[in-house]
């Protein structure tokens, strides 16, 4: 039974809501939707047109949790309009409204909720005027619709400042490392320089101390070999302890660059956390070096003005989808991206991911998208 209502629920509602429960919680004033037309109305037609009214409701509600922003507009439209149907039929139509009102944080701005919110509210007025109903009617179909309607759009602005707060602080953090790495990046030039330049100051007393004291010329020589094999020691803790990469840091760091070049961008996680993104290093760095380089082709040569990146799961592995609005790969020579590409294929090829570029119009930019599978 138990495995029953769990495949009802993967069939209702996508995975990874932040409330997983609550779309089931809020059918609970459903019922009250068929009160006067079982108790007070014995008309067969009534109750057959109300529970399938009732039944298309239910297709919008849970459909509206799998759809787009810009469809959810329509699918509150759609239960706008049984409402305004269902009013021929019961009073307490009216729960279909206040579902409707509750449902208008969901669009894509707050000024487009409340808007929503408000032409609600008009056809509520417009119905109790039409059919002249009475206070029991309107009363609650207004103050249910209004309260319910803004608080969820208050509590979504919450959220949502909220959440960029959160993406603000991780950002910055991720950017000092950037810095942090980029001080380590610039000791280890110091220290190689230093060290070449000790190297060659040997080196030339050596050559001069050949022909007249072989000895301290097989000392000198012996210390340049000493000095060489503790920087080289030197270079490689700075290397593995630095200068590896991760796809968030990388993340945050395109958009530090995109900003300097008034360049649009945006990025977004689907259907997986940093912390999951994190357990397997070895496909986080390849993708971070792949995002890399595509940054960098889409500087040198897009002209775009807005770039966006997703990093969502797909079957056992995660897909890197960047897309630009440049001026696309097929107004660019063979050779312009060429080398750069054949990059990433090797490297991607590696972990036996793929690599696929739509690059047909000239006037739509490019979308690359990368799958490279889970190794643990």
């Amino acid at each position: 039974m138990l495995e029953l209502l769990k495949k009802i629920d993967r069939f209702l509602l996508p995975r990874g809501l932040e409330e997983p429960y609550s779309p089931y919680v809020w059918l609970i004033y459903l019922p009250l939707f068929f009160v006067p037309v079982i108790f007070y109305y014995h008309s067969t037609w009534q109750l057959v047109a109300t529970a399938s009214i009732c039944l298309v409701f239910l297709v919008l509600y849970f459909h509206c949790f799998w759809v787009s922003t810009q469809a959810k507009f329509w699918h509150i439209v759609g239960i706008i309009v049984l409402g305004v149907i269902a009013a021929y039929l019961t009073p307490t139509a009216s729960t279909l409204f206040i579902y409707a009102a509750a449902m208008c944080h969901c669009l894509k701005n707050i000024k487009l909720s409340y808007q929503v919110l408000a032409g609600i509210v008009v056809i509520i007025v417009a119905i109790s005027w039409l059919f002249d109903y009475e206070a029991y009617f309107y009363l609650p179909a207004l103050v249910f619709s209004l309260l319910s309607g803004i608080t969820t759009i208050y509590q979504q602005a919450l959220n949502e400042k909220k959440q960029e707060l959160v993406l603000s602080q991780k950002e910055a953090q991720r950017l000092a490392k950037v810095a942090e790495r980029e001080r380590i990046a610039r000791d280890l030039h110091d220290l190689i320089g230093h060290t070449f330049s000790v190297i060659t100051l040997k080196a030339d007393l050596a050559g001069r101390l050949l022909d007249k004291d072989l000895a301290k010329a097989k000392v000198e020589i012996k210390q340049i070999e000493a000095i060489s094999r503790d920087a080289l020691s030197q270079v490689r803790e700075v290397v593995s302890g630095y200068r590896s990469s991760d796809l968030l840091s990388e993340l945050a760091n395109a958009k530090n660059v995109f900003a300097s070049l008034s360049i649009e961008f945006d990025y977004q996680l689907t259907g997986l956390s940093e912390a999951e993104l994190e357990v397997d290093m070895p496909t986080n760095k390849e993708l971070a070096i792949v995002l890399r380089e595509l940054v960098t082709n889409i500087i040198k040569h897009a002209k775009a003005t807005k770039v966006s990146v997703e990093v969502k799961k797909q079957d056992q592995g995660l897909v890197l989808l960047v897309q630009d609005n440049g001026q696309g790969m097929a107004e660019l020579p063979d050779s312009s991206l060429g080398f750069g590409l054949k990059g990433i294929q090797e490297r991607i090829s590696k972990l036996q991911g793929w690599v696929k570029l739509n690059a047909e119009s000239k006037h739509l930019g490019t979308l690359s998208e990368i799958y490279v599978p889970l190794t643990q």
